[in-house]
């Protein structure tokens, strides 16, 4: 006999947890569909049986199954991590109050060289900027969309923007005063993380750089986009009666990231280099900033969105292998 793909009572309290890690926690849409993937792997786990079922038994059996499966240890410290905040919110309300042992929770633990490893990251890679400036100035210019990818692109590399601000940048979002030109990166327009307003200056990376973005929002103002419409929108693509292609602009934002890194992965692998992420931006400025002034190293702190220098550095700030051999060579000894 087939089982049951769901508990009732089960899908009534996710629904009641959903609606707190939403409206208390403030977390995001994305973030809340995670964790009731996280905490339905634990319900496939037992069967669809009543949540008041778990206990330390079931704690060491499901981590045992998890390691046993072909997945990541970082997706099983998040996976745990969920379930636990889920099962101790759970233990607080009426009905499970004294069927959850809250002390049993705690079995949802991994040892420390596990949680260490699960922290570790493989190395990130990131452009030089004079890669990144070489990119864009060999991207083509002929189609709309050669002029949205190019506006794309310079603008990443002058704001290092977080993917969903990208995408979701509009024309209200530039702003000049004094000959200096900044993007009011606000959560009432952009999807920003965790709804921080902040204003990330261009970096001045060459008056072509800036032209690109200027002229491309100058262009859509001029086929009637207004204000709030996206600085990159969709463009679509489709054949004519005579079998040639033809491009026309949507006022509509992208809706995918992946249609975003397919931008960056055409345009680097055009020019000869190995594709890395647009996120890659962000580290591509922090080790910049290394060398530089206290007052550029806060800058920059302040343009990509972090409270404290500590997080800037420590999330995008490694050296490189090549930078740290390079400084650990400056030492003489005589």
């Amino acid at each position: 006999m087939k089982k049951s793909q769901y508990n009732v009572k089960n899908e009534r309290m996710k629904f009641q947890y959903r609606k707190h890690i939403s409206r208390v926690q403030q977390k995001d849409k994305k973030t809340v569909m995670s964790v009731l993937k996280n905490i339905r792997t634990f319900e496939e786990f037992i069967g669809f049986a009543g949540f008041e079922s778990f206990n330390d038994s079931v704690a060491d059996k499901y981590i045992a199954d998890l390691f046993n499966k072909d997945i990541s240890l970082p997706y099983i410290s998040n996976n745990i991590r969920d379930l636990k905040e889920f099962l101790r919110w759970l233990e607080r309300q009426n009905g499970y109050r004294t069927k959850i042992n809250y002390n049993h929770i705690d079995y949802l633990n991994l040892t420390r060289n596990q949680q260490r490893q699960a922290k570790s990251s493989h190395y990130k890679h990131s452009y030089k900027f004079e890669q990144i400036l070489t990119t864009i100035r060999q991207m083509p210019t002929k189609t709309d969309k050669d002029k949205r990818d190019v506006a794309l692109i310079s603008l990443q590399a002058m704001c290092a923007l977080r993917i969903n601000e990208l995408r979701t940048v509009t024309l209200q979002n530039i702003i000049e005063e004094d000959g200096v030109y900044f993007l009011h990166v606000t959560p009432k327009n952009m999807a920003v993380k965790f709804a921080k307003t902040r204003q990330a200056v261009f970096l001045d990376l060459g008056k072509d750089i800036l032209q690109n973005v200027v002229d491309w929002r100058d262009y859509l103002i001029s086929l009637g986009f207004k204000k709030n419409d996206p600085l990159f929108p969709a463009i679509d693509n489709r054949f004519n009666q005579f079998n040639l292609l033809e491009q026309s602009i949507n006022k509509r934002i992208i809706q995918s990231d992946v249609t975003i890194r397919n931008v960056f992965k055409d345009a680097f692998v055009n020019a000869g280099f190995e594709y890395i992420n647009p996120h890659s931006f962000r580290r591509t400025i922090a080790l910049y900033a290394q060398n530089q002034s206290p007052a550029f190293m806060n800058a920059v702190r302040q343009n990509l969105g972090h409270s404290s220098i500590d997080t800037t550095f420590n999330s995008y700030g490694s050296l490189s292998f090549f930078d740290q051999a390079q400084a650990l060579k400056s030492l003489l000894i005589s």
